[in-house]
């Protein structure tokens, strides 16, 4: 029979083992606790590094007024109908929320060429250069008034076919960044107008955009693999733009250029080019 002593060793032997049991139930727990909290943080931190949401909203602001105006596929700049491109840049450059602009005897606003070019740079970057002078796209003529070193900004403007969706944004080789506009109708296949109308796109186009340094910058758009999946016409906008109320478009190409509604003829009749590649 075990004596007293034995007993009590033995009885100690079991409360130690048991703390050890413990002790190491405890470890795991803390282990599996922290593989959990490590899974979790590393799926949070690539869902972070994943979502572009953020990006896509700047670079729907920022294509807003060039998409308004349906501009004609390019594979470069040089290619590219430029009065177009500076009649959307005009669009974008306008604050509404200034209301310190010259304006002429008639009302019409002074727009300076800095607050134009500070636009251009950001989309087109340093290396392609613009030529002020008074120039016609879309039926509407800009008057540039060299003393003032501004654009006297007409009283009508053109009305908006399209808005912009960027549904896709991927990296390629050489530098290029493809990102896929969706082309938004605020008319129906009937010809109505709707400001609320859902945001289906009714043609894509790929905005491409090379890398200089540490930022993009467009030089070309060009027709998009991504096709509309539904029977919607992307002609609707042009059969039904004189429908539109006037007041319900002006924010898409720029809010203080238009008061009166004119007709969109085809991109392509713009002529007069106002620009040239940099020496």
């Amino acid at each position: 029979m075990p004596s007293k002593e034995e007993l009590q060793e033995v009885h100690a032997l079991r409360r130690r083992r048991r703390g050890r049991q413990l002790l190491g139930a405890l470890v795991c727990f803390l282990v599996v606790v922290g593989l959990f909290s490590i899974v979790g943080s590393g799926v949070e931190l690539a869902a972070t590094l994943l979502d572009d949401t953020d990006e896509k909203e700047m670079l729907t602001e920022q294509l807003r007024t060039l998409v308004a105006l349906d501009p004609l596929p390019f594979d470069s700049l040089e290619e590219a109908n430029v009065n177009t491109l500076l009649h959307a840049a005009i669009g974008a450059s306008v604050d509404s929320t200034r209301d310190d602009y010259e304006r002429d005897e008639n009302g019409a606003m002074y727009l300076p060429t800095l607050d134009i070019e500070t636009t251009l740079l950001a989309l087109y970057g340093p290396d392609f250069q613009f030529e002020y002078q008074t120039f016609e796209d879309h039926g509407i003529t800009f008057t540039y008034v060299p003393e003032k070193q501004a654009f006297l900004l007409p009283v009508t403007s053109a009305i908006s076919n399209y808005y912009p969706l960027v549904t896709e944004i991927k990296k390629e080789s050489g530098g290029v960044k493809r990102v896929t506009v969706g082309y938004v109708s605020p008319f129906h296949e009937n010809g109505a107008f709707d400001p609320n109308a859902t945001p289906v796109p009714v043609k894509y186009q790929d905005y491409l955009f090379k890398k200089n340094g540490s930022e993009y910058y467009l030089y070309a758009i060009v027709e998009s693999e991504t096709k509309v999946q539904t029977a919607v016409s992307a002609s609707t906008a042009q059969t039904a733009q004189s429908t539109a109320p006037q007041d319900a478009l002006e924010s898409l190409v720029g809010e203080s250029l238009p008061t009166t509604a004119e007709s969109v003829p085809p991109a392509d009749e713009a002529q007069n080019a106002v620009s040239q590649p940099a020496a």
